[in-house]
């Protein structure tokens, strides 16, 4: 059922009776046991997610009419909504877009893809001490930083109350020393705030998408002076991929190096930007870097730095490119080719 409470939820009882269009795909893969079955309990649930009121999402996401569908009145759906099926739970900001998604029995997991791929700057910067994070969601990137990276200061920034204040069904941990969680508008917070980080975590979305002032030039050039040396920066972008290009060209305004990391299913794209420049991309260097990690962590860094390097060589390389042409400059990586998204 659906309550408007301060987390409403929907149970396995109704999920069965509804359909869900998800805006950003999800894509799993079984790098590690266990995988497996989490990927089959990820695909039930979106198999049950079916149908929420499908012409308002529609019109919520892309604002223009669909059939029947027209805007919500102010109020109407403002709490984040908390869907649970089997052993899935998720965090939905309105009816277009999925925000997060958890694994019960194992909170920690990054069972979405696109998480997976933003923690590969431990391929480049594997020790941070200090982690940033714009938008906490429902938690995983938090949340798997603070596990896994027991020496690294996190602090969340989050601008809506109501998604903080369901963390605790998140298994978000309580704060502490080394774990912070801020209540602000994540723009500000990168401009004002006096601190420096090593990494940038930028997943901020609002019940209209990506807000602008989280893709701005003024935001990004904010970001890199926020940023120790050797720091970088690391962007959730998802959206139409041609929508992409934009926002790209203003990264690539304030960072001269960037990877640029599209999905082969759904619309997130992850973009790294380096502070001081794009890294040697040393073979055997990366992959050697990617095996400690893997035996350090519950996924597969070796599957994306193959991914890196695969980009690295592939024929279509070329400098000076646009967003389709996959290489920016002289120090700037993209693997468009190998993850165009039709």
């Amino acid at each position: 059922m659906i309550g408007r409470t301060n987390a409403a939820t929907m149970t396995d009882r109704s999920a069965a009776d509804f359909e869900l269009d998800i805006a950003c795909e999800f894509e799993t893969r079984p790098d590690f046991p266990g995988a497996a079955r989490a990927e089959t309990e990820l695909d039930h649930f979106l198999d049950h997610l079916d149908d929420i009121d499908r012409e308002q999402r529609y019109f919520e996401r892309y604002g223009t009419e669909h059939r029947h569908a027209s805007p919500m009145e102010a109020g109407e759906l403002a709490a984040p909504l908390v869907f649970e099926l089997g052993n899935i739970r998720s965090l939905l900001a309105n009816w277009a877009f999925v925000q997060s998604a958890m694994n019960i029995d194992d909170p920690d997991m990054l069972i979405l893809d696109y998480t997976r791929r933003m923690m590969g700057f431990l391929l480049f910067h594997p020790s941070p001490g200090t982690i940033e994070i714009v938008g906490l969601g429902g938690g995983s990137l938090a949340k798997y930083c603070h596990r896994y990276l027991p020496d690294t200061s996190i602090v969340a920034v989050e601008i809506d109350p109501d998604v903080i204040a369901v963390r605790e069904q998140f298994f978000v941990p309580p704060e502490s020393k080394r774990f912070e969680i801020v209540c602000d508008d994540g723009a500000e917070f990168v401009a004002r705030d006096p601190g420096r980080c090593d990494i940038l975590l930028v997943d901020g979305f609002d019940k209209d998408g990506q807000p602008a002032r989280l893709c701005s030039s003024k935001f990004y050039r904010d970001c890199r002076s926020r940023l120790n040396p050797g720091g970088i920066l690391v962007v959730n972008l998802c959206d139409d991929h041609w929508k992409h290009g934009s926002i790209l060209s203003r990264i690539r305004e304030c960072f001269e190096s960037t990877i640029d990391l599209p999905l082969k299913i759904g619309m997130n794209r992850i973009i790294f930007a380096f502070r001081d420049g794009l890294p040697c991309l040393d073979h055997a260097a990366l992959l050697q870097a990617a095996r400690d990690l893997d035996q350090a962590h519950p996924m597969s860094f070796s599957s994306l730095a193959d991914e890196i390097l695969e980009g690295a060589k592939s024929p279509n390389l070329r400098s000076g490119g646009s967003l389709e042409g996959d290489v920016y400059g002289s120090q700037s990586l993209s693997i468009a080719s190998l993850w165009s998204a039709d």
